[in-house]
Formats: structure tokens, C-alpha cells, sequence
């Protein structure tokens, strides 16, 4: 006869554990916090909500100087590493959060500010005209007759 095995008590809480991961664990890795992440050498742009209470809670495009103000390191900002829900630049060097959106140091009585990046405006130059002016060909005898006449002694001439 069929005798029915009853499972563990601890295999049932170990099951649902790993359903649970399953099912959330995509949906918060997932989560970045902002998009249109843009990073270079010279700045940072991000679409992200304010964290730093500084403006609503809504997204927000900013862009930054690619500069953390509290280590003074260039080039160090990095989006969101720790995955906060509003997105964050975070610095790669000192570890300072600074909020997305408004570029406050997110510690509470900072006055770090990430300084706002404005990008170079593109200046289109008008045309100039130039004449430039170019001696007409000269007759060969005319300077034929222009260097012989630099020679003091002339009895060559005939």
C-alpha cells in the first residue's frame, strides 16, 4: 500500500521564501530610479524624482557638472549604485547621495550642492567676404623692359 509521506514543516516555509524571491526580486532590481541617464567626463544628466524634499515629488530632468563638491573629484558621479527609488548621484570616491533632481547633498543640514551644467550654446558665424586681390598677368615684354631697366650700364642695349 501507498503510504502518503507528509513533507517537512521547514520545506514549506523554504518553498514560499523562494516564490517570494521570485516574484519581487525582479521588480526591485528593476527599479533604477530615473532614466534618461546620461554620464560623460564633464557632466551628468538624469530624469529622476526629488529626494531632497527641496521640489515636488515628480520627475525632474537635471543636468550637473560631473564634480562632487565634498571630495572635490572630477569625473566621480555615478547614477543610483545603491538603488534608491528616486535615483540618486552618488560619488565614486567619498560616497556622498546627492538628490537627482535638485543636486543637494541628501544629509540633513548639508549645504552641498552639485553645480547645475549648462551645455556650451553653438554660435554660427555670419559669411564674410573677402576680395582678394590678384595682380593681372603681366605682358613678358613689360618685365623684360622692368629689369633691364634696373641695370645702370645700358650699352648692351644698343
Amino acid at each position: 500500500m501507498l503510504e502518503e509521506i507528509e513533507p517537512h514543516p521547514k520545506f514549506k516555509h523554504a518553498m514560499l521564501f523562494i516564490v517570494c524571491l521570485i516574484t519581487f526580486l525582479p521588480a526591485s532590481a528593476a527599479a533604477n530610479g530615473g532614466y534618461n541617464v546620461h554620464v560623460t567626463d564633464n557632466y551628468v544628466k538624469a530624469t529622476a524624482k526629488c529626494s531632497c524634499g527641496q521640489s515636488g515629488y515628480y520627475y525632474h530632468t537635471a543636468s550637473f557638472e560631473n564634480y562632487c563638491p565634498q571630495c572635490h573629484s572630477h569625473g566621480s558621479l555615478k547614477f543610483n549604485p545603491k538603488g534608491t527609488a528616486e535615483g540618486e548621484w552618488t560619488c565614486t570616491h567619498c560616497d556622498a547621495d546627492y538628490c537627482a533632481a535638485e543636486g543637494k547633498e541628501k544629509i540633513s543640514g548639508s549645504n552641498y550642492y552639485l553645480k547645475h551644467y549648462t551645455a556650451p550654446k553653438i554660435v554660427h558665424a555670419k559669411t564674410v567676404e573677402t576680395k582678394v586681390q590678384t595682380p593681372e598677368p603681366e605682358d613678358p615684354k613689360v618685365k623684360i623692359i622692368q629689369t633691364l631697366s634696373l641695370y645702370k650700364d645700358r650699352s648692351f642695349l644698343g
